[in-house]
């Protein structure tokens, strides 16, 4: 009868160790899975009462080992979503829509007011400081990425 106790305790003790190796397994999987990019402090300027398009900027970090491209997006407030980038040229600032906005491996890439940025072109509705919507951004393997930003003025520098 002993016997049979040790035996039944050993079944329990294999078991609950061939749990914890697969709770293990699982946590890792599901940590990999986890976004590469992600999008940190995102913002837009609140449009002009006359305009039905404003500008986004946010912080793009890369958390893989491989460089990784935006190169496109769409969003709940605005009918269309492009990339752009403000130039001199001849000592006039211009916009100009870019393909791709470029993230390093293991780095970020700031999109901020006079240089690359996000347009969002045909507002729908109205927007006021302190509202929030969402962007979804392309890259170029396919992935999306999530963007919950502010329409809010830019900080002071």
């Amino acid at each position: 009868m002993h016997d049979i106790k040790g035996r039944t305790w050993m079944i329990h003790l294999r078991s609950a160790a061939r749990l914890c190796f697969a709770t293990t397994i699982l946590a890792g999987s599901l940590s990999a899975q986890e976004a590469a990019v992600v999008a940190q402090n995102a913002w837009a300027r609140p449009p002009a009462a006359s305009r039905n398009m404003t500008g986004m900027f946010v912080v793009l970090e890369n958390h893989s080992g491989e460089k990784r491209s935006v190169v496109g997006g769409s969003s709940d407030v605005a009918e269309k979503v492009e990339l752009h980038e403000m130039k001199n040229e001849g000592g006039m600032m211009r916009m100009s829509p870019v393909s791709r906005i470029d993230i390093p491996a293991n780095g970020k890439t700031e999109l901020k007011p006079g240089g690359l940025h996000i347009m969002l072109f045909g507002l729908k509705g109205k927007h006021v400081e302190g509202d929030t919507f969402s962007v979804t951004l392309k890259l170029d393997n396919g992935e999306t990425v999530p963007v919950k930003a502010t329409f809010r003025q830019p900080p002071v520098q």
